[in-house]
């Protein structure tokens, strides 16, 4: 499957959310292989774990500027800021520390909220 040319990437992927079928450019040519390049350039390493000097295979790449929020972005791999530096915007990530990154894990036990408003004064 590949990206539509006739229109901007940024709206087939709103009309992709709107219909509940972003999974498509997931499947798409350009974006398996832009993951492939980006996992291969980091040796399918976790970057996360990398720098906490720890070894884990990386399963996901990860969106600096999340898909949903930012869709024309969804195929940038490098940001040029301000002062000309480039920068990866693209992370190759395991899924712990994907997961940690979007707030889905527990950390330790949380207690449970209450039942009931009741009170013991």
């Amino acid at each position: 499957m590949r990206v539509p040319t006739d229109r901007p990437l940024g709206s087939w992927i709103r009309e992709l959310i709107a219909t509940g079928k972003l999974y498509r450019f997931y499947k798409t040519d350009e974006w398996l292989a832009l993951r492939a390049e980006v996992m291969a350039d980091h040796h399918n390493e976790c970057e996360r774990c990398e720098a906490q000097a720890r070894l884990r295979r990386a399963d996901t790449v990860h969106h600096e500027h999340e898909v949903r929020r930012e869709p024309e972005l969804a195929l940038t791999r490098w940001e040029v800021d301000a002062e000309g530096n480039k920068r990866e915007v693209l992370h190759p990530l395991c899924n712990q520390c994907h997961n940690d990154v979007h707030g889905r894990t527990l950390k330790g036990n949380r207690p449970k909220p209450p039942i009931t408003d009741e009170r013991w004064d």
